[in-house]
């Protein structure tokens, strides 16, 4: 199945937004839709974690990417509240504000365990859908992969998780073997390939700088474990669990290779689905996001994820 990210949504009703005051209220406006996402605190682990949240309905979770916040995904995240879901979308453990985790937890799993602790804070059970980008694609992976019968359905956006960087005749190279400097010509060609992301550029730096600056040390700890990822069974482990996986990928991605989606949706043993964009098109085109949102939402496994979860106040 393909998707072109350049087609046309036309516009939703916007969903009310849950437990937080106009004041902590941000409005987003994406390609014809209208979404609204808050903003709240939760304590987890003892540490204050700042949260998006937006949306009615059954709940769900949004992970992001590494090196930014919540904040750079309002657009993706109201269009997947918009999908018919109560979404909430945490600053993850070493981004934002949200303190490194311990050195022995700083590992997928870590991560996927830290998720459970987040959404049992603010007082979820049961999930519709778990959403994730790049790193946040493979930690909601971990997460899923532990507590599945908390999960409805998984979708993977350009997500890490195959240990594959590239195959050539005779020969595969790992993710470890990618030198860091290829990484970073990749980020640079992402966002110039794409003149809609380009314009989100100030976005995305309102993000990265200030992880960066806080926290340099963390980001670079972070991506190493990354470089290590390898989360091919836990995906056919979820697959089959019963639980169905969306795998997308965009078709000018120089982060995330066409060899590794291709590894991760044989393992969730489905067709994956392809957008126009570079790496980060669900902030560029959030109502192609919204579509897929709703496609994984139909496929979900019946009888999980139906609750609708109820926000802890904040004292």
């Amino acid at each position: 199945m393909s998707i072109d990210a350049s087609a046309q949504v036309g516009p939703r009703d916007a969903a009310p937004g849950h437990g937080v005051g106009e004041d902590r209220r941000a409005t987003t406006v994406a390609g014809g839709t209208t979404g609204e996402v808050s903003w709240d605190e939760v304590t987890v682990d003892g540490h204050r974690v700042r949260y998006g949240v937006a949306g009615s309905g059954p709940s769900a979770l949004f992970c992001h990417g590494w090196g930014l916040r919540p904040n750079a995904y309002a657009r993706p995240i109201a269009a997947m509240a918009e999908a018919g879901c109560w979404v909430v979308a945490p600053s993850l453990p070493g981004f934002g504000r949200t303190p490194e985790l311990p050195a022995d937890e700083r590992t997928f799993a870590g991560y996927g365990a830290w998720v459970g602790r987040f959404l049992d804070a603010v007082g979820i059970g049961d999930l519709a859908l778990v959403a994730g980008h790049s790193m946040g694609g493979g930690i909601s992976t971990a997460f899923v992969h532990h507590q599945p019968d908390r999960v409805a359905s998984l979708l993977l956006a350009n997500a890490i998780g195959s240990p594959t960087w590239a195959l050539f005749p005779n020969e595969v190279r790992t993710m470890v073997q990618r030198p860091f400097w290829d990484w970073g010509r990749h980020f640079g060609g992402d966002l110039l390939q794409s003149p809609r992301t380009l314009r989100l550029l100030p976005t995305l730096l309102g993000d990265f700088v200030p992880n960066m600056v806080r926290n340099p040390l963390g980001m670079i700890r972070t991506g190493e474990f990354i470089r290590r990822a390898d989360l091919v069974a836990e995906v056919r482990s979820i697959a089959a669990h019963g639980i169905p996986v969306t795998v997308v990928w965009s078709d000018r991605d120089g982060l995330v290779p066409r060899s590794a989606f291709d590894e991760l949706r044989r393992a969730a043993g489905v067709e994956g689905v392809v957008v126009e964009g570079s790496h980060a098109w669900l902030i560029a085109d959030p109502d192609v996001f919204g579509e897929v949102a709703i496609s994984a939402l139909v496929d979900a496994r019946p009888g999980t994820g139906t609750g609708v979860g109820t926000p802890v106040p904040v004292p």
